[in-house]
């Protein structure tokens, strides 16, 4: 049974709550900041497109930061910041607000989505988007409630998005507005799909931003007259809004501390089974960064060359981050480094496909995040309650759009 309110005149640490007034909200702030970070997506996101040949030449002489500022007076450009930005932002606001409506409803105390531009050439424009939980979550049920709304109803649109994107997909002459496509174009007018992405020539002149594939990113890509694959992604500025989507729930939806999928696994499962899914978690990812920290070490033009220094390096990161999350039993920090290293060594040496599969260093960067900023631990609720029938199903379903989401390999750069 849900908790019901205290009669009047009493109270409990359960139930207390007092509405947050507008005044406390700040309103103003959340609403220059969501213009700030609508601009700064707008200009990341047109320039990441970059279909530059449409652009309006820039007159001779302009410094670098001018001439990059003065494209967001192009027609051209702004429209490809704008298919970009608008999905995607629209994408990170029903997340928030799915946990903000969630929370109202639990009454708990909230605050409005706070948006966090990043306006530099390069990025996506934003670092996303948060809200405030304002006192602790009590029951298991609001804790799950607030927890699983946002994803469940970011994942809506972003599935939303991507459909449109595929059935809505311009033909090939469309890159004719991409720079050094006249080729792929030409493939794909005779052969009816993108030409095989070669490693081997991304590097030098040319670069390539290559976007990882997701179960349900591929069973979607099919409906599509062609398929777009991840080394042409960025071109396609709805359908890269899509994909973030899916990135961004998996990312919120990982078993680990706070996160939403943090809170999902605490309320199915309990603490116990959080704990050690939440280190299995981690331990995977950051064996997956080790893995792609070596490799990108032992490729030239790599810093390291050498046995002798790079893998006393990845052993060095393995320890730093073990001695975080097991903290005073060295025993098995140091026992885990070896196993990690050895695993590592294995995979880059003897297994190099497979390596290159799995490893990515990029989850060196959010193992750090999860260690110092999320934690891997949750904190206890108060009052310990099953969850409803209903409530389990929508666990489950959180579980299985997890697997649908992830890329071991979300973003990789070339060149």
């Amino acid at each position: 049974m849900e908790p019901r309110p205290p009669a009047p005149g009493t109270s409990s640490v359960l139930t207390d709550y007092a509405p947050p007034t507008p005044e406390g909200d700040r309103v103003g702030l959340h609403v220059g900041l969501f213009v700030a970070t609508l601009v700064s997506a707008v200009w990341c996101g047109g320039l990441l497109v970059g279909r530059s040949a449409l652009w309006a030449p820039v007159a001779e002489g302009t410094s670098d930061v001018v001439a990059l500022l003065s494209l967001l007076t192009d027609r051209a450009f702004l429209e490809d910041g704008f298919l970009y930005a608008v999905p995607f932002l629209g994408f990170l606001t029903v997340h928030e607000f799915g946990h903000y409506l969630a929370a109202r409803w639990r009454r708990t105390r909230v605050s409005l989505p706070y948006f966090i531009p990043i306006p530099l050439p390069g990025t996506l424009g934003t670092f996303g988007a948060v809200i405030r939980i304002k006192e602790p979550l009590r029951r298991t049920r609001q804790l799950f409630d607030i927890g699983a709304a946002g994803p469940l109803a970011g994942f809506v649109v972003a599935v939303a998005v991507l459909v449109v994107a595929v059935l809505t997909l311009p033909g090939a002459d469309y890159l004719l507005g991409v720079g050094g496509h006249q080729d792929v174009v030409t493939y794909l007018r005779t052969f009816g799909r993108f030409p095989a992405f070669d490693v081997a020539q991304a590097g030098g002149a040319t670069s390539a931003l290559v976007f990882g594939d997701t179960p349900l990113f591929h069973l979607i890509g099919s409906l599509g007259w062609v398929r777009v694959p991840g080394d042409e992604m960025v071109h396609y500025p709805v359908l890269l809004a899509g994909w973030l989507g899916l990135f961004f729930t998996a990312l919120n939806l990982l078993p680990v501390g706070q996160l939403d999928g943090g809170h999902v696994v605490y309320a199915l499962f309990g603490p116990a089974v959080h704990r050690v899914v939440a280190r299995v978690t981690t331990l995977l990812l950051l064996l997956s960064g080790g893995v792609g920290l070596a490799l990108d070490l032992s490729r030239p033009p790599g810093l390291f060359v050498s046995a002798w220094t790079l893998w006393p390096a990845v052993a060095l990161v393995y320890a730093a981050a073990l001695a975080w999350l097991l903290r005073d039993e060295w025993f098995l920090v140091g026992s885990a480094t070896a196993f990690l290293t050895a695993v590592t060594a294995f995979l880059v040496v003897l297994l190099p496909g497979l390596a290159g599969s799995v490893g990515w260093t990029g989850w060196l960067f959010w193992v750090g995040m999860i260690l110092v900023v999320i934690r891997v631990d949750h904190p206890p609720v108060l009052v310990e309650e099953p969850l409803t029938p209903g409530r389990k199903a929508l666990g489950v379903l959180c579980i299985v759009i997890f697997v649908l989401c992830f890329s071991i390999q979300p973003i990789q750069f070339y060149g």
